[in-house]
């Protein structure tokens, strides 16, 4: 009986092989990553007691805590899985101080960059001034900023995605979100002005 159960099993077997080898393969041709990226429209969002800006319209902006001396904000874009966490300071006397804690955070990523390019903001109308920095490469931040009126207002900014750094991959989306960021930078406005 033993013997009889093995030879089935070994002609299902048979039956099996035979039946699937009725094509030659044919290798898969390689895949692509695709990227919609949704429309560029912006909306006007302010915080009264920091500033306004126009953000794009398929991000959102979540307070995640604040003081009378900062304010913490994550500017979410959830269909590229990409924050921008940014830190409004008030200045208080210690402008160099925040400008320098800004290109010792960007200077982190040197190590791994493959460049750093710098675009300076110079809004002397609205008191904005401030730099950007592309951050090429397979680093954790493809792009950092600080913004300044140089005397009482402070903002930083760091891109972080929601995955392991892959520029290659990333690069549509990054270039996506500098180009949003660049259009923060040019319409910010400070609260009070």
């Amino acid at each position: 009986m033993r013997m009889r159960i093995d030879h089935i099993g070994m002609l299902l077997l048979a039956a099996l092989a035979l039946a699937s080898c009725n094509e030659d393969p044919v290798p898969k041709p390689k895949g692509w990553l695709r990227l919609d990226l949704p429309e560029k429209s912006y909306a006007t969002w302010v915080d009264e007691r920091s500033f306004s800006a126009e953000l794009p319209a398929y991000a959102r902006m979540v307070e995640r805590r604040s003081s009378p001396e900062a304010r913490w904000y994550d500017l979410r874009f959830p269909g590229q899985r990409a924050t921008m966490h940014l830190t409004w300071s008030r200045v208080n006397g210690d402008l160099n101080t925040l400008i320098e804690d800004a290109h010792i955070f960007k200077e982190k990523h040197e190590v791994k960059a493959a460049r750093i390019g710098r675009e300076r903001v110079l809004r002397p109308e609205d008191r904005v001034f401030g730099t950007l920095f592309d951050v090429d490469g397979d680093v954790a931040s493809p792009m950092v900023f600080y913004l300044t009126d140089s005397t009482s207002n402070f903002l930083y900014g760091a891109l972080y995605f929601d995955s392991r750094p892959n520029a290659d991959s990333l690069a549509p989306v990054t270039a996506r979100i500098r180009e949003d960021m660049r259009h923060v930078s040019a319409t910010l406005r400070w609260a009070g002005r």
